[in-house]
């Protein structure tokens, strides 16, 4: 035995890993961005740092809950665990700890299509389609809510970067290209 947690996969520290790597990224671009003035209260520095300070929590979070000891999963009294019959509550855990292909698929073809329409349908349409997909392959079956959702999100986003941050999204057809 090795010390480390029966549970723990080395490719489970990929996505903290990949997390930092992305905050040391940020925080040696904003360190090394060339700024004309102040910038203000919200200057063009503002968000890299943010994101960067969000990706080295989330990388710390994620790779705590990876590296922490939890109990051995416990087959509990009655289990048919001994009779070799492969169907046993062990089992059915077991078998849902795989990856879901669709799920993963389908949300990573959103992100593609995502960045393939955005020049054409804008951010708002865009961003809503892009809400509805994930969603969806998240496990969500319902798409008045998804839609609303999506759109409530997208839209705070173009207010917020327009605005009050005085940045123009893609405004697609809807703003003549």
């Amino acid at each position: 035995m090795s010390g480390r947690p029966a549970h723990l996969s080395r490719g489970a520290l990929v996505v903290p890993a990949i997390l930092a790597g992305l905050g040391l990224f940020l925080v040696y671009g904003t360190v090394t961005m060339d700024v004309v003035g102040d910038g203000g209260l919200f200057g063009p520095t503002t968000m890299p740092w943010i994101v960067a300070v969000l990706s080295f929590v989330v990388a710390a979070l994620l790779a705590f809950d990876i590296l922490r000891p939890r109990p051995a999963p416990d087959a509990g009294p009655g289990s048919d665990t001994d009779s070799g019959s492969g169907t046993g509550p062990g089992d059915e855990a077991a078998a849902g700890t795989g990856v879901n292909a669709p799920a993963v698929l389908t949300a990573v073809g959103g992100v593609a299509a995502f960045v393939v329409v955005l020049p054409l349908l804008g951010w708002i349409l865009s961003a809503t389609g892009l809400f509805v997909v994930v969603a969806a392959a998240l496990g969500n079956r319902r798409p008045v809510p998804m839609l609303l959702g999506g759109l409530a999100l997208a839209s705070a986003v173009q207010v917020v970067f327009s605005g009050m941050l005085g940045i123009s999204l893609p405004a697609g057809f809807v703003g003549g290209f």
